[in-house]
C-alpha cells in the first residue's frame, strides 16, 4: 500500500465523511442548533424523553434494515404493527391471556406476515413496493374487521413492566432496544447470513452464481423484519397503554427515511446499523425541536416529507460518482491494454 500524503489523507477523510459520516454531522448540527434556539432542548429531562420515545423506532428500524440492505422494501409493516398490537391487546383484555404469552404470539404473527410478503416477492418475482402496498391494504382490512374499529386501553401492569420498570433510571425497553441493535449489527457484520444479505442486495445475479439461495435469503429478511416490527409494536403498546387499527401506520415512514439518511442505499447492498440509529435520532430530534418551538404537528408532516425527498435525492447523488469512476477506470484500462473504449 502506498503512503498517502497529508493532502490525499485529507481528501480520503472528506470522501469517507461524505459517504458514511454525513448523518453524524447532521445529528451534531441539529443538537447544536436546537440547543441555541431553546436551551431546554439539551436538558436532562428532554434528552431522557427523547431517548425513551425513540425505543420502538430503534427496534423497528432494525427490521427495515434487513429488508432494505437485501434490496427490498416493506410498506406494510405499519399495519403489521397495528395487527400485532390489537390482537395482543384483545388476547389480554378479552381472553385473559397472561402478559408474557403475547410476546411469542405477537412475534410469531409478525414473522408470518413478513414471510408472506417475502414469499410473494421472491417466488412470484414481483416488485416489492407494489406487493407490500397491496398487503398493507389486506392487513388494514383484517385489523379493522377484527377490532370493529374499537380501541383498547388499560393494559395489565405485568405487560407494561418493560416500560414502567427502570434500570439505572431508564425504562427496561431502552435496554431491549440497545440489545436488538447490537444483535442486528452482529448478524449483518459477523455472520454468513449477513454477508449473504449484503450480497443479494448488491447484485442478485452474482449472488445466485456464487451459490446463495437468494429466494430463501429474501424471504428470511422479510420474516425477520416482521418479527422485529412485532417487538416494536408491543413496546409501543406498553408505552402508550392503548391501541387501535390506526396505531402503527406511519412508523414505516420514519424508519424508511432514517435508513436512507443513515446511509442504507435505496437500491440495497450497503448500509450500516449505527447510521440508521443516528438517522432515527435525526428524525426524532427534528420533531422534538419543532414541538419545543410550538410548531404544529401538521407542519412536522410537511418537514418529514421534505426530509424523505432530500434523503432519496442525496442517496442517488452519492451513487452517481461511483458509477462514473468505475466507467472511467474501465475506459482507461481498455486503452492501456491497446483496445478501444468500445471493446
Amino acid at each position: 500500500m502506498k503512503n498517502l500524503s497529508f493532502g490525499q489523507k485529507l481528501k480520503e477523510g472528506a470522501r469517507y465523511a461524505y459517504r458514511e459520516g454525513t448523518v453524524y454531522i447532521i445529528l451534531a448540527a441539529l443538537i447544536v442548533m436546537f440547543t441555541i434556539l431553546n436551551p431546554t432542548f439539551f436538558s436532562g429531562n428532554n434528552l431522557k424523553n427523547l431517548l425513551t420515545g425513540s425505543t420502538f423506532y430503534l427496534i423497528a428500524g432494525m427490521g427495515i434494515c434487513f429488508v432494505m440492505i437485501s434490496g427490498g422494501i416493506d410498506l406494510s409493516v405499519g399495519f403489521q404493527m397495528a395487527m400485532v398490537s390489537c390482537i395482543s391487546a384483545m388476547l389480554m383484555k378479552l381472553f385473559n391471556f397472561p402478559a408474557w404469552s403475547v410476546f411469542p404470539i405477537g412475534m410469531a404473527l409478525g414473522f408470518i406476515m413478513g414471510t408472506i410478503n417475502g414469499t410473494i416477492v421472491a417466488k412470484l418475482k414481483l416488485f416489492p413496493l407494489i406487493v407490500t402496498l397491496a398487503t398493507s391494504m389486506v392487513f388494514k382490512g383484517i385489523v379493522y374487521a377484527i377490532t370493529e374499529s374499537k380501541s383498547f386501553s388499560g393494559m395489565p401492569d405485568a405487560f407494561r413492566w418493560i416500560y414502567k420498570n427502570k434500570w439505572f433510571g431508564l425504562p427496561v425497553d431502552v435496554y431491549i432496544a440497545i440489545g436488538i441493535v447490537i444483535i442486528a449489527w452482529l448478524v449483518l457484520n459477523k455472520t454468513h447470513f449477513g454477508r449473504d444479505v449484503i450480497a443479494v442486495g448488491g447484485n442478485r445475479e452474482c449472488a445466485r452464481l456464487s451459490g446463495i439461495n437468494i429466494d430463501r435469503v429474501q424471504i428470511l429478511c422479510y420474516g425477520i423484519c416482521g418479527g422485529i416490527f412485532a417487538i416494536a409494536a408491543l413496546d409501543m403498546l406498553a408505552q402508550q397503554n392503548m391501541t387501535s387499527a390506526i396505531t402503527g401506520p406511519g412508523t414505516e415512514f420514519v424508519c424508511l427515511t432514517a435508513a436512507i439518511i443513515g446511509g442504507i442505499s435505496f437500491m440495497g447492498g450497503k448500509g450500516n446499523v449505527f447510521g440508521l440509529v443516528a438517522g432515527i435520532f435525526v428524525m426524532q430530534i427534528i420533531n422534538n425541536g419543532m414541538m419545543l418551538a410550538h410548531m404544529g404537528s401538521y407542519l412536522q408532516y410537511a418537514v418529514n416529507g421534505l426530509i424523505l425527498i432530500a434523503a432519496i435525492a442525496f442517496d442517488a447523488i452519492k451513487n452517481r460518482p461511483q458509477l462514473a469512476v468505475r466507467i472511467r477506470k474501465n475506459l482507461i484500462k481498455d486503452l492501456a491494454d491497446g483496445g478501444t473504449p468500445n471493446d
